[in-house]
Order: C-alpha cells, then sequence, then structure tokens
C-alpha cells in the first residue's frame, strides 16, 4: 500500500512493481460514494497486479463506517464492485476494534456485515477477510491471555517485547474499564469470523519483535481455527532491518498474504520518500522480494514456465523503468530478459 502526495498513480503502481510486490492495496472503495469507478484499481489490474481490497459501507476523511441499514442495497452494489474489479482477496471495513476512527458498530453488527460480504465474495469465488485487528488489540490480547493463564510476569514481559517504550506506557495508563472493554470486544469479533465465512483472521502489526509476531499468530490461529493473514503491516521507523526480520518470519510462517503498509502518518513511516525515491527500508524490502524468486519468475508464483515465457514475450520490446519483464532493470524488456528467461527456464523454488 503506497501512498506519498508528490506522485502520481502510475508512479505508485510503477513502484509496487519495482519492490517487487505482486499485490496492491488501493484505498478503501466507500459503497455509499460508488459511482462505477475505482481508479486504483483499474492502475493496479491494468499491470497485472493483484487487488486486496478493502470496501467500507460509509463513513471516511475521519468518520466511522455505521453498518449497514439495507442488506439488500449492500449486496447489489458489493456484487458490481467486485464484477468490475474482481480482487484477489477482499476485505471488509478496517480495524473493525476501533470505533472512534474506522467501524461505529457492535461486533454482532460487524460479523453480520462480514457474513453478507462474505456470502457475495464467495458467490464469485472470491476469498474474504475481517477488516484487520488493530496491532496493539492484538498485542493486548495475547498479554490477557497470559494473565488468563496465570502468569502475569509472562504477559507484561510479552508487552515489553511486543510494544515500544511509548505504546507500553499508553496501554499501561488506559483504565481498567477502557482495557476491558477492548478486549471483550476482541474476543466477541474473534469468536465470530469463522462462522461468518471468513476465509482468514486478518491483523495488523507495527512490532518489530519476531518472536512477539509468532506468539501473536499463535493465538489468533488458535482462538478463531483460521490461518493468519495481515493487510497491514509495518513500522514506526525507516530502519531497514526491521523489514528483513519481519518480512522473514512472515515468510517462515506460512502467512499467505502480508501487505506492507507504505504510507507515512503519524504512528508509521513509508518505504519510499515524498518523492518516490527508495528509502533504506524500502531497499530492504526490494533486495528481500528480489531474493525469494527465482529471475525469470515474472509471475512470482515459484517457478518459470510458460506463463512467465508469455509475459516475456507480451512485453518484449517495451521500455520505461519497472517493466514486470524487465529482469535485468535496464528499463527495457530485450534479449537479456529473454535469455535470463531461459536460462532458468523449468526451475522451482
Amino acid at each position: 500500500m503506497i501512498g506519498t502526495p508528490n506522485i502520481t498513480l502510475a508512479e505508485r503502481i510503477a513502484l509496487v512493481k519495482e519492490l517487487g510486490a505482486i499485490y496492491f492495496r488501493p484505498n478503501s472503495v466507500f459503497l455509499d460514494k460508488w459511482n462505477g469507478n475505482c481508479s486504483e484499481c483499474q492502475a493496479a489490474i491494468s499491470e497485472g497486479i493483484g487487488l486486496i481490497l478493502t470496501i467500507r459501507n460509509n463513513g471516511g476523511l475521519g468518520q466511522p463506517t455505521t453498518p449497514p441499514t439495507d442488506y439488500n442495497v449492500f449486496k447489489q452494489i458489493l456484487g458490481e464492485i467486485l464484477d468490475k474489479y474482481p480482487p484477489e482477496l477482499l476485505v471488509v471495513e478496517n480495524e473493525e476494534n476501533s470505533a472512534a476512527l474506522f467501524y461505529d458498530g457492535t461486533p454482532q453488527e460487524y460479523l453480520q456485515e462480514l457474513s453478507v460480504a462474505c456470502e457475495v465474495a464467495h458467490s464469485k469465488a472470491i476469498k474474504c477477510t475481517n477488516g484487520g485487528l488493530v496491532s496493539m488489540l492484538v498485542t493486548g490480547l495475547v498479554a490477557n491471555h497470559y494473565l488468563e493463564q496465570g502468569d502475569p510476569a509472562k504477559a507484561d514481559e510479552y508487552l515489553l517485547r511486543a510494544l515500544s517504550p511509548e505504546e507500553y506506557q499508553q496501554y499501561q495508563n488506559m483504565s481498567q474499564e477502557l482495557k476491558l472493554e477492548q478486549l471483550n470486544k476482541g474476543k466477541a469479533l474473534l469468536a465470530g469470523y469463522k462462522t461468518s465465512g471468513a476465509d482468514y483472521v486478518n491483523f495488523h502489526w507495527y512490532n518489530a519483535d519476531t518472536p512477539a509476531l509468532q506468539e501473536a499468530v499463535d493465538y489468533l490461529e488458535s482462538m478463531t481455527g483460521l490461518v493468519t493473514m495481515t493487510n497491514e503491516v509495518g513500522q514506526h521507523n525507516e530502519e531497514p532491518q526491521q523489514v528483513t526480520d519481519v518480512m522473514g518470519k512472515i515468510v517462515e510462517l506460512n502467512i499467505p498474504y502480508a501487505v506492507w503498509f507504505s504510507v507515512d502518518s503519524n504512528k508509521a513511516r513509508a518505504l519510499i520518500d515524498t518523492n518516490g525515491s527508495l528509502r533504506p527500508n524500502g531497499e530492504a524490502f526490494k533486495t528481500f522480494i528480489n531474493g525469494m524468486f527465482i529471475k525469470g519468475d515474472i509471475d512470482k508464483d515459484g517457478d518459470v514456465d510458460i506463463f512467465d515465457y508469455n509475459l516475456m514475450i507480451e512485453n518484449f520490446g517495451k521500455t520505461g523503468c519497472g517493466n514486470i519483464a524487465d529482469l535485468d532493470s535496464d528499463c527495457d524488456v530485450d534479449i537479456f530478459d529473454y535469455n535470463i528467461l531461459v536460462e532458468n527456464f523449468g526451475k522451482k523454488i
């Protein structure tokens, strides 16, 4: 997910390809504002990049979503969106536990919306997941689990590892009433994802400690019976090693989808600067992805085959940086790229 104020949409999509990503998370599509078009969706699809698509019923610009009141209308509009821009994965709302920012409804109201959305998605052979539990809540749920097991020292030790010093203090200063309210909401949501039709349990993550990430994944999967994924993993800094370590753990854990949040905000730092140049953490991301695939694996599915050959022929002769078939990164697709493909044809990871 790439956002920066000084580059065009085309440049953003080119950066997705330069970084080696095969999926793109566009800005949320709002059902109440749907006019038949999503320029970000179209730009990604036109370049052969899959969509991890978040839909929201309404809200935006600092206003949380309120639950649908007419599910017939909801299903009709969602169906139109999925028909025009079929995603790899549908994400229903964003951070559904965050009432102040993103979803002003009860867990039961959210789970009903998730159930209806997943029904529509599944009717079109599209996978579906929840909006993504906030990183802080996931950390709190794991720590609370240790408390409930009678190990307060382990709970506190987990919080110290998984949170920054500022976040740890923020969590400790939270009133018991508010903390309990959030934990109960999180538990209620976890209890309902699978029966609501979700194919995965989606969470957000910004912490550098990889053992803490593994503990979070273990907890979420044990509570839901679903495989984890994340449509928002990022960092509070520009440290390259955090990118390498966290992405390495994601691969080790066989997490099927992971979308890096590359947007500068109060709590996040992007992989790119405001003009679109890769920061050190962006270079680390690109290096990691490149190391995961065989040269010639243009579609990045783990082997070099006829589908990669077809992409090479389709792009042969094209110039411009960021082309998926530009295997030697010299900004044109030529005989040298073709030779790399032929040399590696038939290889698998």
